[in-house]
């Protein structure tokens, strides 16, 4: 017998590409196959080759259609630093500093001043093939990227920086 693999909203979410919000509003109208609440948690099956696992999300009958992810990510998540951005808030006043710290994911940006990698990642220098930002130097990870406010309250990297 196969053991079923089953996982969190936190992390079924970040392989779905969505909020944990949006997703567990997805489990309350049951759109989530086969996941089940048990004493406040939701537990959430994943579907399969191994390394290849993901939750799968039924589509809704109304309204656009969903923006969540199908399959694993092949590209992985790109951080670097602004250096124009560096020297620009150098002369600017505390209040007046922009964010400096770029996520790059599929396609969106995020900026923030400080980030947590949840797992392992991977430096890379290519001062002869830049990246398509002009970036010579970044850190590439598939692990989940977390921003943190000045107050070390956690803030997802999905979340605009206008909003933070």
């Amino acid at each position: 017998m196969v053991e079923q693999r089953i996982i969190g909203t936190t992390e079924a979410a970040y392989l779905s590409c969505i909020s944990p919000k949006r997703l567990r509003d997805l489990l309350c109208e049951g759109r989530v196959k086969n996941a089940w609440k048990e004493n406040g948690f939701w537990h959430i099956p994943v579907y399969g080759a191994k390394g290849e696992e993901m939750p799968i999300i039924f589509p809704g009958t109304r309204g656009p259609k969903g923006n969540w992810c199908k399959e694993k990510r092949t590209k992985p998540t790109m951080i670097h630093v602004n250096q124009h951005k560096i020297k620009e808030n150098a002369k600017n006043p505390e209040e007046e500093l922009k964010p400096v710290i770029s996520v790059k994911q599929t396609n969106h940006n995020y900026y923030g001043f400080q980030l947590e990698i949840k797992g392992p990642c991977r430096i890379v220098y290519s001062p002869h093939n830049p990246a398509k930002c002009g970036a010579h130097l970044w850190i590439d990870t598939f692990s989940r990227v977390q921003f943190i406010d000045v107050n070390f309250n956690p803030i997802t990297a999905c979340r605009a920086y206008k909003y933070i």
